[in-house]
């Protein structure tokens, strides 16, 4: 992007539209994972003339979307400019036909993208064959937004893993629950749905065995119990109205989880990690019950390796993971390095007690300087609450310190 080009009146122009399209590609959260989140959008003679956005896997891509409208509308596209967030695709062994060939038919001018397709069967080829056909290509407008929009998808195709949430509610003094382990209601009901939108944003919940064995939740997502004000990271209209419920997956290394617990049954497929054997009657009856049951051995510390659990997630296109967990699933998750950004609720409440339960178990750190940091960092009122996330600054992230950690 060179600077006369950066300074234009056509270089405003473009940022308007590529805001355009951020904003319709956000429309397919949580439904169209694993697949990046797209939108597109039609300009010709400085007036919108169609646009779309991907909504489903399977489903046609956004470019596709627009340029059908454009040809229903008899428009000719001779000289227009196409705006994407995302570089057109251009390999075929995938469940849709690649765009690049239909756009480079339409006859467009231009076409304005905000980043390259990291997957390695793209990464530049798209922006090749489009330029070879004399289209014009800018590529990097609002890049830092693009990029943030499809992090999910940004670290699945690139690194074969999920991308990694992690989510408590604390009071003041730092406490999830009180000694006895009551925790009902720390968080105000405000928070409580927003974690409901965070649920239906991802494609995975995870919890430890200590939480379903106390607590007993659906983990399922379930909007519209109060009306209020939430930010709108997670407010799109496919969320309110068309959600799914995400995977429930459940860390329990001696299979203690009861078939009549909440998180098995038909609302969503349960994924459950274990290392017991010779329990075939009881694994038969959890695996035909929606869920499936994946052994993996103890690791060195004698605990589930959370990088082999993510690899495994990555496998099934499990792009995104929502942790939920207690204090002990906390430090591990932490400890392994898996996690990406922690959201915090912290409520005016004040619980005290040596004893109350903290979000981060373990055996802590002996110096500041060992404590895990974050990067990025956004506060914001979420009704009587506040919520402090952060993406986890890398090389600096095993500061949990849960050697003498039990499992949860």
């Amino acid at each position: 992007m060179n600077k006369n080009y950066a300074a234009s009146a056509q270089a405003q122009e473009d940022k308007k539209c590529i805001r355009r399209v951020l904003k319709l590609a956000s429309k397919g959260r949580g439904s169209v994972h694993p697949n990046p989140m797209v939108g597109c959008v039609i300009v010709k003679n400085g007036r919108a003339i169609a646009e779309g956005y991907h909504q489903y896997p399977g489903g046609p891509h956004a470019e596709i979307v627009a340029l059908r409208k454009a040809k229903d509308k008899n428009i000719s596209l001779k000289n227009a400019t196409m705006y994407v967030n995302l570089e057109p695709c251009c390999h075929h062994k995938k469940k849709t036909p690649p765009c690049v060939p239909e756009i480079i038919k339409s006859r467009v001018k231009r076409v304005v993208m905000a980043m390259r397709d990291p997957n390695p069967q793209v990464r530049g080829k798209g922006i090749k064959e489009l330029q070879a056909a004399g289209i014009e290509c800018i590529i990097g407008m609002h890049e830092q937004e693009a990029k943030e929009l499809n992090k999910f998808y940004v670290k699945w195709i690139t690194k074969g893993i999920p991308y990694v949430l992690m989510k408590w509610a604390m009071s003041l003094d730092g406490k999830i629950a009180a000694r006895t382990g009551d925790a009902k209601w720390i968080s105000c009901p405000e928070a409580r749905e927003y974690v409901h939108k965070m649920r239906a944003g991802v494609d995975a919940v995870l919890v430890g065995i200590g939480t379903v064995l106390k607590d007993n939740p659906k983990l399922t997502v379930r909007l519209g119990e109060i009306e209020g004000t939430v930010p709108d990271l997670w407010r799109t209209n496919r969320i309110f109205r068309q959600y799914k419920n995400p995977i429930r997956v459940i860390i329990d290394p001696g299979l203690k989880i009861s078939p009549e617990a909440k998180v098995i049954g038909p609302e969503a497929k349960t994924i459950i990690f274990h290392h017991r054997l010779n329990i075939k009657a009881k694994l038969e009856l959890l695996n035909n019950n929606n869920c499936k049951t994946v052994y993996l051995q103890k690791n060195k510390n004698g605990t589930m390796d959370f990088k082999q659990i993510m690899r495994f997630l990555g496998g099934q296109n499990i792009s995104s993971v929502l942790i939920e967990g207690g204090g002990n699933t906390n430090a591990r998750a932490l400890n392994s390095g898996v996690v990406d950004e922690v959201f915090a609720f912290i409520s005016p409440k004040i619980i005290g007690g040596e004893n109350a339960i903290t979000p981060v178990e373990g055996n802590g750190i002996s110096k500041i300087g060992q404590a895990t940091r974050l990067k990025d960092i956004k506060i914001e009122k979420i009704g009587c609450d506040f919520l402090l996330s952060g993406k986890l600054q890398r090389g600096n992230s095993k500061g949990a310190g849960i050697n003498q950690c039990s499992q949860e």
